[in-house]
């Protein structure tokens, strides 16, 4: 029952950055080209970076090889190494996922609702006894090489435009 909602909560995630779709020229954004039977299709991955319960995280989703079998991708925790996979689909303005730490069972699952640039909502385990909420934003391209800049020690130089 659980894999049945997949796909619609992955498409919410892709449609969630919609709004970047018109972002200024000059500025390289991970956002939906085009927008396809209510989905929106992405020229790149797109980065998201937020809470989930207390933990601070940054997701990556992208669709997948054909778009209606949803998105796929994956998420970590700042601080530790370990990636966990994601798959899952957009419905509109829902997405739901279900997350994989080993590669082959699920180990949890996500339903958020997209709103503007964030997607938020409640994650629980695979069991359903522990859930916790979570908050993601759409990081811009510019944002991600300041910040990639800064955590190799150096000091990110400002864009020109």
């Amino acid at each position: 029952m659980i894999r049945m909602f997949v796909k619609p909560l992955l498409a919410a995630a892709i449609v969630m950055s919609a709004p970047f779709a018109h972002a200024a020229e000059g500025q390289a954004q991970a956002v939906p080209a085009t927008t396809l039977n209510g989905k929106a299709a992405f020229v790149k991955p797109v980065t998201l970076r937020g809470k989930l319960g207390d933990g601070d995280i940054q997701v990556s989703l992208r669709t997948k090889e054909q778009m209606e079998d949803g998105v796929e991708g994956e998420y970590f925790y700042f601080g530790r190494s370990q990636n966990i996979l994601l798959a899952g689909e957009i419905d509109g303005e829902y997405l739901f996922m279900e997350e994989s730490e080993n590669g082959t069972d699920v180990s949890g699952q996500w339903d958020g609702k997209l709103a503007d640039n964030t997607i938020s909502g409640e994650w629980q385990s695979a069991d359903g006894k522990i859930k916790k909420p979570f908050t993601l934003r759409v990081v811009r391209t510019e944002e991600k090489a300041k910040q990639k800049s800064a955590s190799n020690g150096k000091t990110a130089m400002p864009s020109r435009q």
